[in-house]
């Protein structure tokens, strides 16, 4: 059940993602016609949200790994 659950975290997470990107293209589209430091400012935003979800996407990544030992074994001939 937990596999469920986190499957569905997962795809509502990533609903999520595509809806604000979806929102933000629509607007900078309606600025296209509108002052250059206008479109400038939804591109800067556009820019700053996107760098978080990879920011958060790497974090998750990084969390899901299990830890490595820092050093290998020695192996048993060496002992």
């Amino acid at each position: 059940m937990s596999d469920q659950d986190d499957a569905d975290r997962e795809f509502n997470a990533m609903t999520n993602r595509l809806i604000k990107r979806e929102q933000l293209r629509r607007a900078a589209a309606d600025l296209n016609s509108t002052s250059p430091p206008a479109l400038e400012n939804a591109l800067a935003n556009i820019s700053a949200e996107v760098t978080e979800e990879a920011a958060e996407r790497l974090a998750a990544a990084a969390r899901a790994k299990p830890l490595l030992p820092r050093s290998p074994a020695p192996h048993p001939s060496k002992l």
